[in-house]
């Protein structure tokens, strides 16, 4: 399948490609899995977030204060092209084992698990073991709509993701 060797290319390529690169291949991935007729593939900005199941994940919102928290439920075998985040925030895997593709390389992390995470970063995931990840945002806005559109991109031309 294409998309397996696109993906394999992409985790050997992980980390040594250029930020810019590995944004282009990421994007290309995602679109090439939207294409297979039993993938339940969102890649468009609102319909990705109007919506709490997202691709077999369950999606949970929560405020706090200056603070949007994020809670996805992942069920094992999942493949899943995450968000683009616009802001660093801190992440938690709360259950779970799971192996991550990133502009930073491949790494499988497993619960208890926390980490950082930098804006313009865009991962590939493949849920080992049903996984609960939490992110943390920093934002002052107070609904979901409106938090999502402070501190996720509908794409790499948001202004501050920008590369040199």
């Amino acid at each position: 399948m294409k998309q397996n060797k696109e993906l394999i290319k992409l985790a050997k390529e992980a980390g040594i490609i250029s930020k810019k690169n590995f944004r282009k291949r990421i994007v290309k991935f995602q679109k090439q899995m939207a294409m297979l007729p039993d993938a339940i593939c969102r890649t468009s900005f609102a319909e990705h977030d109007e919506i709490d199941y997202i691709n077999g994940a369950n999606l949970e919102h929560e405020f706090g204060e200056g603070t949007y928290i994020r809670k996805i439920s992942m069920p094992k075998n999942l493949l899943y092209v995450t968000v683009i985040h616009k802001v660093k925030h801190p992440f938690f895997v709360m259950k779970g084992k799971a192996t991550i593709i990133s502009d930073n390389g491949v790494q499988t992390i497993e619960a208890p698990y926390h980490g950082m995470t930098e804006p313009g970063t865009q991962r590939i995931l493949y849920v080992h073991e049903d996984c609960v990840w939490i992110t943390v945002h920093p934002t002052d806005k107070t609904t979901v709509e409106e938090a999502v559109e402070d501190v996720i991109a509908r794409d790499y031309n948001d202004p501050k993701l920008k590369l040199e």
